[in-house]
């Protein structure tokens, strides 16, 4: 099949899939980013779990290398594609040259979408899903996966300053950037969402944030949305799901809170090779 649909159940999983202690996730190289008109240009590979998902070799959506073989996206990113069709782009920064010699091109294997993955004229629901990359990842510099966050409360990042990736192209269209680009974002807490003018569509495996030190779409659709916990050390909070990049506080954009899908994320990567403590940053 060209798309599968995982059957879950109620039952959290206890077991791990493999870690390999010698390399850390979520790590940032250092750089200083430089302000441009609309937005940053982000320093180039700053943030190596950064990868394009490229559909027919145009740029189609973002997500985020988690360990050696699999990206995690958001589920309207692959729910009408097909693998075939798809590659991933790792090491990416400037996505017309491509010439850093950084860059690797990858094959999909398998795409796994939420089995509950819900779509209508306004949202996405159990946003969230997996490609399984067709040959496994050799961590450097350039290519190296994020940590992602663990339950710690609803509202933990209520307030907090997170930031986004990407090249700024979602899958409705727009103007995607050369360069790789970030954007902060503050996270709201959830009651403050469901009181905005979307407030009724908000579910608690969503997450809500808005910006507000650029004017520009920087996200990409099923990119990540990421937490520095401690200087240069970031988890993954969220994965972009709707009302896309540019939003304002009364309609802030909505991101697939990761956490919420950990379990089903260990659950589907059981033949992967993670990072030391990938699924906390506080490790």
């Amino acid at each position: 099949p060209l798309l599968i649909l995982v059957a879950w159940g109620p039952h959290a999983v206890t077991a791990f899939p493999r870690t390999n202690m010698s390399c850390e996730c979520g790590l940032m190289s250092d750089g200083v980013s430089t302000r441009i008109v609309g937005g940053t240009i982000a320093t180039p590979h700053l943030y190596p779990w950064m990868v394009a998902i490229l559909n027919g070799g145009k740029m189609h959506c973002g997500g985020s290398l988690i360990n050696d073989r699999y990206v995690l996206t958001a589920g309207h990113c692959l729910n009408w594609a097909r693998k075939e069709d798809l590659t991933v782009v790792l090491g990416l920064h400037d996505r017309i040259a491509m010439n850093d010699g950084t860059e690797k091109i990858m094959g999909v294997d398998q795409m796994i979408v939420h089995e509950a993955f819900g779509s209508d004229y306004l949202h996405d629901t159990e946003d969230i899903a997996l490609i399984r990359l067709k040959q496994p990842v050799h961590f450097n510099a350039f290519m190296a996966p994020v940590c992602l966050a663990e339950p710690r409360g609803q509202d933990i990042y209520a307030d907090q300053v997170a930031f986004v990736t990407g090249w700024g192209r979602t899958v409705q269209g727009g103007n995607p950037s050369r360069f790789l680009r970030k954007a902060n974002v503050k996270v709201l807490s959830m009651a403050a969402c469901r009181n905005t003018t979307i407030g009724e569509h908000i579910l608690d495996s969503m997450i809500c944030a808005y910006e507000f030190e650029t004017d520009a779409c920087q996200g990409d659709s099923g990119g990540p949305l990421v937490f520095e916990s401690r200087p240069g050390k970031v988890e993954q909070i969220g994965v972009v799901s709707w009302g896309i990049g540019c939003a304002r506080p009364g309609m802030p954009g909505v991101y697939t809170t990761v956490s919420y899908y950990l379990d089903w994320i260990r659950a589907h990567t059981m033949d992967a090779i993670y990072c030391a403590n990938s699924f906390t940053a506080y490790g």
